[in-house]
């Protein structure tokens, strides 16, 4: 009888905090990636993190910092990398919500019997009201 391949996936494996500051690692999308080079590591061991670590950034300053102070440089490259991940979703949400928008005004004109081209008129009102309230989302109200 052949004996099961042994499968990494099944060894339950965490990440542990303390890697952050240690080896300047952090967990995307379930996998450990280096916040210095972004370079990510097949497996949570911490065999394998520190060995990307000690061999990518042998001569760099993180080497020779404080705990203190590589805490604190952990935090601002962290902030980075979650400003860099929700860069895109900002621009998702804002057309997300004009389309969201349109579909609602679309509905409403068909469910009271009316002509599409309403739409066109509902648009022009709601731009001039944006312009009175709120001027400054005039662009999203545009995009609609």
């Amino acid at each position: 009888m052949a004996t099961k391949k042994r499968k990494v996936d099944s060894e339950c494996r965490a990440f542990n905090d303390e890697w952050t500051w240690k080896y300047i690692f952090s967990v995307v999308k379930d996998k450990p990636v280096c916040l210095i080079c972004n370079e990510a590591v097949a497996v949570f061991k911490e065999y394998n993190i520190s060995r990307q670590f000690t061999s990518k950034h042998k001569n760099s300053n993180y080497e020779a910092m404080s705990e203190y102070e590589r805490k604190q440089n952990v935090e601002i490259l962290c902030k980075k990398l979650s400003g860099r991940q929700n860069f895109f979703k900002k621009v998702n949400t804002i057309q997300e919500a004009a389309t969201h928008a349109s579909y609602i005004v679309a509905y409403n004109i068909a469910k009271n019997n009316k002509a599409l081209s309403d739409g066109e008129f509902v648009k022009q009102c709601m731009l001039q009201v944006c312009d009175v309230l709120c001027p400054d989302k005039k662009n999203n109200f545009q995009t609609v």
